[in-house]
């Protein structure tokens, strides 16, 4: 079903985006070292800094973790709370949940690979990077179940629970739709989360948050509507062979766009690719008589 849903898809989605569209650039050199930033497009390309890696203080970032966990699992009363929790970044709450569900956390690095993202006993002492919370807010902007997380973003309120103003950033960026905040109790560590029109970008900054801001600022670039885009993604090297499905797709598709084409299947595989691997180790721990139907 899935191979069958795939050409309509990538069709629709590329040959959706021929025309003119903001485009949104980083220019990693243009970053302070003070600065982490990641840009992840929808097509699976990422732009980042040299210390995207790092784990830094994950701050109320961390709280898209934590309320996708409790949306997915938690009783119907908490899940309840998670919209308001990411809108005002409510630190009473995170705590509550956290303390309910410790559970939480660990299991969404673990869902997701977050191999960056550490989990200290509290929420308030985990570290990330911007790196794995690109990677899991684009991921998780998609889900259905966790929707009440986007509207909190999209409807962050101008001051937050504690009295802090959300309304720096990556939320600066002309064009960004929704955003989680997060700062240090002293103020001093600043870092956001931003979803766009194809893309998410996070950064994270050991200064205030005016030093993100212009550090954000001076690294993206916007290209207004009608002005020439990007340089289309390289063709594809040798080194990966066509799958059957790309070999069937790409031909119907016009020769300008094959490339991003090529790169959506390839990052639609990869991820139908990773699912059953999850679902074969899960059956296979449960010693699943019916695994071999699947794996």
């Amino acid at each position: 079903m899935l191979k069958r849903a795939l050409p309509v898809l990538v069709a629709s989605l590329v040959l959706g985006s021929a025309p003119a569209v903001a485009a949104t650039t980083l220019d990693p050199a243009a970053v302070a070292a003070r600065t982490q930033v990641t840009l992840r497009y929808n097509n699976g390309v990422v732009v980042s800094t040299a210390n995207s890696h790092e784990s830094r203080p994950a701050l109320s970032l961390v709280k898209l973790y934590l309320g996708y966990w409790v949306l997915h699992h938690g009783a119907p009363e908490d899940k309840a709370r998670v919209e308001n929790m990411i809108r005002y970044s409510e630190d009473a709450t995170a705590s509550d949940l956290d303390r309910k569900y410790p559970q939480a956390i660990p299991e969404v690095i673990r869902q997701f690979g977050l191999n960056e993202t550490h989990y200290r006993g509290h929420w308030g002492n985990t570290t990330t990077s911007t790196e794995d919370l690109a990677r899991f807010t684009s991921i998780m902007v998609g889900d259905p179940v966790a929707q009440p997380i986007v509207t909190g973003m999209r409807t962050a309120a101008p001051v937050a629970a504690d009295g802090y103003k959300q309304d720096y950033g990556t939320s600066r960026i002309p064009g960004i739709i929704g955003t989680k905040f997060g700062w240090s109790d002293a103020r001093d560590v600043n870092a956001t989360v931003s979803l766009g029109n194809g893309f998410v970008i996070a950064a994270n900054t050991y200064g205030s948050a005016a030093d993100l801001t212009f550090d954000v600022l001076r690294a993206v670039r916007v290209t207004p509507d009608g002005a020439p885009a990007p340089a289309p993604l390289p063709d594809a090297p040798a080194t990966r062979q066509p799958s059957q499905l790309e070999a069937s797709i790409l031909p119907g598709i016009p020769v300008q766009f094959r490339a991003q084409a090529r790169q959506f299947i390839r990052n639609a595989e990869d991820q139908v690719a990773a699912t059953q691997a999850q679902a074969c180790a899960a059956l296979a721990q449960a010693g699943s008589s019916g695994s071999s139907q699947v794996c």
